[in-house]
Parts: structure tokens; C-alpha cells; sequence
């Protein structure tokens, strides 16, 4: 539970556009990403995510995360592997409305998690689209191994 706590406060806080926030739900050595490896590089710390996000979010709206079907693979008792689904990661609404168009997106996130003193925090996170209705992402879930390799 307290797994599904850390996923549903990180969306909610999105939707809030609460960049700084994110920390919390990270360790300070993550790599995330938003894209597939190749696209873009990771975000190889919660600073660099976090000046991402603040950066990102004044570009937005609202936005509405959903996550479901998760799936908990405990690789040892503080690590584990998570495969959620998610519709759109967001719905998103952007400030240049409606010259730039809503983003729809359903896909997954596969992430990893480590227990640390604080609790659980998301080590790696990376964010996978099956397609997107106001975007160009499609079929990246394809071809993905599970469960999910992270690079160190």
C-alpha cells in the first residue's frame, strides 16, 4: 500500500503542477524520463527533474493523471519493480489552448523502486506511450522487456 501511496501522491502533485514536491517521491540519484531512451536523455537527479518540471509546468493548464493495473515485483525485501498503466499522462491542457492542442495520452510507467529511512522512493521511472490523441507518440510499450531493466 504505502508502494501505491508514493504513485498516487507523485500524479496528484502533478496535477497540483507542483515541481518541487517531487523530491519526496524520488531519490536524490533517480533517472527519469518522459521519453524512451534515445529520444532524450534521463534526468539523472531530483534537481535536474525538478528544474525540468518547473520549467514544464507554466506551460500548462490543467492536468488529470489516471494510473492502474499495478503490478509489484519485489526483486528483495527494500527493491522493487513497478508496471503501471496509465491513461494519458495526462490529459493535459496548455497554455497556448487551443493553437496548441489538448494531449491525450494512454501508456505505461515502469519504475523502480528502493525502501530507503524515508520510505519508499522511486529510483527510476520511465514513462512509455501506447499512443496520444493531440500528439505523435505511439507503440513505445512495444518490444519492452519484463520485467523492466534499469540501467545503474
Amino acid at each position: 500500500m504505502d508502494i501505491h501511496e508514493i504513485l498516487y501522491a507523485y500524479c496528484r502533485q502533478a496535477d497540483l503542477l507542483n515541481a518541487d514536491a517531487n523530491p519526496g517521491y524520488f531519490t536524490d540519484d533517480c533517472a527519469a524520463a518522459y521519453v524512451p531512451p534515445g529520444m532524450a536523455p534521463a534526468f539523472r537527479s531530483t534537481m535536474e527533474l525538478v528544474d525540468f518540471l518547473n520549467a514544464y509546468f507554466p506551460n500548462t493548464v490543467s492536468s488529470s493523471h489516471r494510473i492502474s493495473n499495478v503490478e509489484l515485483l519485489f526483486d528483495t525485501p527494500d527493491a522493487v519493480t513497478a508496471h503501471s498503466y496509465m491513461y494519458s499522462s495526462s490529459w493535459q491542457r496548455f497554455s497556448g489552448f487551443p493553437a496548441a492542442a489538448d494531449c491525450h495520452r494512454w501508456g505505461r510507467y515502469e519504475i523502480r523502486l528502493r525502501r530507503t529511512t524515508g520510505g519508499w522512493k522511486m529510483s527510476h521511472m520511465l514513462l512509455l506511450s501506447a499512443g496520444e490523441y493531440g500528439g505523435g507518440r505511439i507503440g513505445e510499450q512495444f518490444g519492452r522487456p519484463w520485467p523492466s531493466r534499469f540501467d545503474s
